[in-house]
């Protein structure tokens, strides 16, 4: 069995997953998602489960959500599971070093791994591209400002663009590890996309939508999507990856919107600096077709 510790936002959520998911493939074993940090954890909550993912997923009391499987699978899996042996007693755990990829962990032959760690590279799962976008279809029914901003995202030569602010900006410490982007990126990004795109119609996605409207000034067709919150984030990842092109943030929300993007000829802009501080390296993050600025 595979198994991963799961933390974070939705964007380090579906890093974790789709990384666990790659390695539960290639070693052809089941898999199970770990969502007891959750219960204590304020910033974010669990969101995968408005996806297309079968794997379970286990809670602190021990229950297992297990769509797909029969109750004699979910037995099986629960005779393995407890509070004491899911990270040492049954499992191997595999710690992240650092954020470059870690192609050994591929070939890591111990049974019943637990994956810790961000694993923000699409190195860990790219492979499995055709598996991890039918995975990450959204199943919770969408509501309808969302449904029909997608009628005009398809409509136009539609560009996404986020805008990070949030905890970059109101807690210190994150704030001193990834900063965000300024305006000037932004105002960089728009032009060169006028240059390669005809018409562009910009859709502009922030946990700062306020600021965003009062700040960014554009001349072409802008839309502010205003009606999601962290509740239905889910709901402007839908939105952002059905947009033609995309302006990300340095933000794994938005990396996830661009990378989910099926046009084959998309033009992706990302910052060329991902982190505010020289300590980590972000080399393996930004996929090479992306541009970066």
């Amino acid at each position: 069995m595979v198994a991963v510790e799961l933390i974070g936002g939705l964007g380090n959520q579906m890093f974790q997953y789709a990384t666990a998911r790659a390695l539960s493939l290639h070693r052809d074993e089941s898999l199970l998602l770990d969502s007891r940090l959750f219960d204590n954890y304020k910033l974010h909550s669990y969101c995968l489960n408005h996806f297309n993912i079968g794997a379970a997923v286990v809670k602190n009391d021990l229950s297992l959500k297990t769509p797909g499987f029969s109750k004699r699978v979910t037995d099986k899996l629960l005779q393995k599971i407890n509070a004491l042996t899911l990270q040492n007693k049954i499992f191997n755990t595999y710690q992240e070093k650092n954020l470059l990829f870690d192609d050994s962990l591929f070939r890591n032959g111990k049974k019943n791994i637990y994956l810790k760690g961000y694993f923000q590279s699409e190195k860990y799962f790219s492979k499995y591209e055709d598996q991890l976008r039918k995975d990450f279809e959204i199943v919770t029914p969408l509501k309808k400002e969302t449904i029909d901003m997608l009628k005009i995202i398809e409509a136009e030569n539609s560009v996404s663009l986020h805008i990070r602010r949030g905890d970059y900006i109101s807690n210190p410490a994150a704030n001193a590890v990834h900063g965000t982007c300024d305006l000037n990126y932004y105002h960089r990004a728009i032009e060169i996309i006028k240059e390669k795109i005809e018409h562009p119609v910009f859709f502009i996605f922030s946990d700062d939508i306020g600021w965003a409207k009062e700040n960014l000034k554009l001349e072409n067709t802008t839309y502010f999507v205003d009606f999601n919150d962290a509740s239905t984030n889910y709901e402007d990842l839908k939105l952002m990856s059905a947009c033609k092109n995309n302006i990300t943030a340095n933000s794994s929300f938005s990396w996830w919107g661009a990378w989910l993007n099926a046009n084959k000829s998309k033009i992706v802009i990302a910052p060329s600096k991902w982190f505010n501080t020289d300590v980590l390296n972000s080399q393996d993050i930004i996929p090479e077709s992306w541009m970066k600025i």
